[in-house]
């Protein structure tokens, strides 16, 4: 693959991001009742933030749904980096907006996950070590005004189209 399609690949990965994390971050705020700033430099660990109530937000926007695969992925950077901000008193959470929702897990440091050298070989990144976390553990968000207390709620959905 040539460099100029990889550098293209890379962009509209980025864009995608971008373009969701507005999404995304409402209803976080939505789900956690707490307003987040975004980190303004582009080489945070973490997308948003509260320091008043000491919590911190990684968001990552898929493509696929939350059947595609068993795990979500984050970097082996981040979950160091949060495992040790909840020894210091905060609450991380990773989330993923993917097709079929938003989902999160809250990192907690009783738990361990595998991790495995992966890369977006599509694009031809170098690999690096990601932790695997499995679907089981992930709670799915539904926004507050598709619940309601005396019926079963269907599932929220996300339409990228």
């Amino acid at each position: 693959m040539n460099r100029e399609l990889n550098k293209k690949l890379k962009s509209l990965d980025i864009k995608f991001g971008d373009d969701n994390e507005a999404i995304g971050k409402v209803l976080i705020e939505e789900y956690l009742e707490v307003p987040l700033r975004k980190y303004t430099n582009k080489f945070s660990v973490f997308d948003f933030y509260n320091t008043d109530l000491k919590i911190l937000v990684e968001l990552k926007s898929r493509r696929n749904d939350s059947k595609k695969y068993d795990t979500q992925l984050i970097g082996n950077n981040k979950w160091k980096t949060a495992k040790q901000k909840v020894k210091d008193g905060y609450k991380v959470y990773f989330f993923w907006l993917l097709k079929d929702g938003l989902w999160f897990y809250e990192v907690n440091n009783n738990q361990e996950f595998k991790t495995s050298y992966l890369g977006n070989y599509a694009r031809n990144d170098k690999s690096k070590e990601l932790v695997l976390i499995p679907n089981i553990v992930l709670n799915k968000i539904i926004p507050k005004e598709k619940k309601k207390d005396d019926e079963k709620l269907a599932p929220y959905t996300l339409n990228w189209d």
